[in-house]
């Protein structure tokens, strides 16, 4: 019996674990919601994965829909075929998913078992894309096949560099002037003959950057991963920063030295750099490289006696005092904290509130 399956933190998840699954050469089913009309649970582009063992990761939205939807799943990976099939929300169920009213909701449910090499280095191309901090979009085709709601699916990749064409159908003349159209989509359902391509803008991960292995640094680690961050944990003590005290880190690093420990990071806008070392000293030592960074965020630790004596410090460097404001410090939000855990919980809450701006402004303001 399919059971519920975990909430999916970030796109780059899914795909992760998909490329997982291929390279095991096991079945599994990808749902994702294409097209909505009135109301509906979730946005198009929402996915969930579904393995031959019945094991979910991510929703698109629970109640029937997905209870029907999991059953097309079943039927997906007994015949190994793909279907794509529109379902309709009445009122009544639509108010179990907290909508006034129903609506229509098309998914695509994608069978794959790792027979096309190409889908699989579409996965690992979109996996080396999000490392890089490197935006994308995500094509996925969409042919009638067979009988009823049976379809043939493709995978294909653009950037702003190129087109990387996977299993997508070459038959269009057209193709490198519809990548560049693609480039300039967010999300859409385009069809060009015969065929539906939905596109999908794979966006840089927002990652933290926790610089500090300590008590800390090991609470957030923990409250960044349950909150949909990728985090990268970075210490000059392997005794500190290793996998047996962080095991829901994406990545941890132990540096020479905090000196030379942005070397081969990949800090962009979408980046949050949290210093919580050991000492003061180190603590101006990260401060001063994360500010010579993009980083969208750059909060540190401190009293505020400690903080001015490290904003004195840095101005006599040559930053200026709008480099000072831009710092988080005393980082997190005030919630009477004291212990590593409540100390954490302020500094993830800030995270959140900064990420749930930063969206808000991209969408246009819309509530």
């Amino acid at each position: 019996m399919i059971q519920e399956g975990n909430p999916l933190r970030c796109p780059g998840e899914l795909y992760r674990h998909a490329r997982k699954c291929l390279e095991c050469n096991k079945q599994i089913v990808i749902a994702t919601v294409i097209a909505r009309s009135g109301s509906g649970p979730r946005e198009p582009g929402t996915s969930m994965l579904i393995d031959e063992e019945g094991k979910t990761l991510g929703t698109i939205g629970g109640g029937i829909l997905e209870a029907k939807t999991l059953e097309t799943a079943k039927v997906a990976l007994r015949h190994r075929r793909s279907f794509c099939r529109t379902f309709l929300l009445t009122d009544e169920e639509a108010s179990e998913n907290g909508m006034l009213c129903g609506g229509q909701m098309e998914i695509l449910v994608e069978y794959m078992d790792g027979s096309n090499p190409s889908d699989l280095e579409i996965f690992n191309k979109l996996l080396q894309y999000e490392k890089k901090g490197l935006s994308c979009r995500l094509i996925r085709s969409i042919r009638k096949a067979g009988s009823g709601d049976e379809v043939a699916t493709g995978w294909g990749i653009v950037t702003e560099a190129g087109w990387e064409r996977g299993s997508l159908p070459v038959t269009d003349p057209d193709m490198e002037n519809f990548a560049h159209q693609c480039w300039e989509k967010e999300i859409a359902l385009i069809r060009r003959g015969d065929v539906r391509y939905f596109i999908r803008q794979m966006e840089i991960p927002e990652t933290v950057f926790i610089f500090g292995a300590g008590h800390v640094g090991q609470e957030l680690a923990t409250i960044c991963h349950l909150a949909g961050f990728c985090t990268t944990v970075i210490d000059d003590r392997r005794e500190f920063a290793n996998a047996e005290r962080f095991p829901k880190a994406d990545e941890i690093i132990v540096a020479d030295s905090f000196a030379e420990s942005f070397a081969g990071l990949s800090v962009n806008a979408s980046s949050y750099v949290v210093i919580v070392t050991r000492g003061h000293a180190f603590d101006q030592c990260v401060l001063s490289a994360a500010l010579r960074t993009k980083a969208g965020y750059i909060g540190m630790i401190a009293s505020r006696r400690k903080r001015d004596i490290i904003f004195r410090s840095l101005l006599d460097e040559g930053f200026s005092k709008a480099d000072m404001e831009f710092v988080h410090s005393p980082i997190g939000i005030a919630i009477g904290a004291s212990t590593p855990a409540e100390i954490a919980v302020s500094i993830a809450a800030e995270l959140i509130s900064v990420r749930a701006g930063r969206n808000k402004r991209k969408n246009g303001n819309k509530e």
